[in-house]
């Protein structure tokens, strides 16, 4: 596990409040594990997929926003970015991780 960056939000471990860095896509596995209590944290087949699917939104969203040009491209690109806030909100909710 690596310490804290200032980039990254503080997240808090569900087991003892402990700071983690726990990110859907960077540790999409399930033995990752608390730095403070070596607990693992609730990583599964959903809250991996939660962030994956996420994560393909911001990437379509940018995409759309490089490639797509018309009337319709702002919209395709407000729907992905809020899927992508929707998705990795509820991949963080269901594995009970809180913001610091």
């Amino acid at each position: 596990m690596t310490s804290l960056n200032s980039s990254e939000p503080p997240l808090k471990c569900p087991h003892c409040g402990g700071a983690v860095i726990a990110n859907p896509v960077a540790h999409w596995f399930s033995k990752f594990q608390c730095p403070h209590c070596a607990k693992a944290l609730r990583f599964d087949a959903r809250t991996n997929g939660l962030g994956v699917a996420g994560s393909a939104c911001f990437v379509g969203a940018g995409v759309t926003y490089m490639l797509v040009a018309g009337p319709t491209a702002p919209t395709i690109i407000a729907a992905l970015l809020a899927a992508w806030i929707v998705l990795s909100g509820l991949s963080y909710a269901l594995r009970g991780i809180e913001k610091a």
